[in-house]
């Protein structure tokens, strides 16, 4: 996703007129805009990772139960 959005931005550098003003202000709130919802994203990414590390620790903890029961 990340590598996507870093291609688009590549080309859209390339067709940027450094010698427009307006250009390089549109430019800029594009980039703004790109850098938000990719912070937006990460956290969301981070929020679910955290949610599936402690999903995956109670299973491995049920799971070493289920094998200590069955050697009982």
């Amino acid at each position: 996703m990340v590598d996507i959005a870093s291609k688009a931005l590549e080309s859209k550098l390339d067709e940027v007129d450094l010698d427009d003003t307006e250009s390089l202000k549109q430019t800029y709130h594009e980039l703004l805009s790109k850098s938000y919802i990719l912070s937006k994203a990460y956290k969301n990414l981070q929020k679910e990772f955290k949610k599936l590390s402690k999903d995956h620790t109670k299973l491995n903890e049920l799971h070493q139960s289920k094998d200590i029961d069955s050697f009982i």
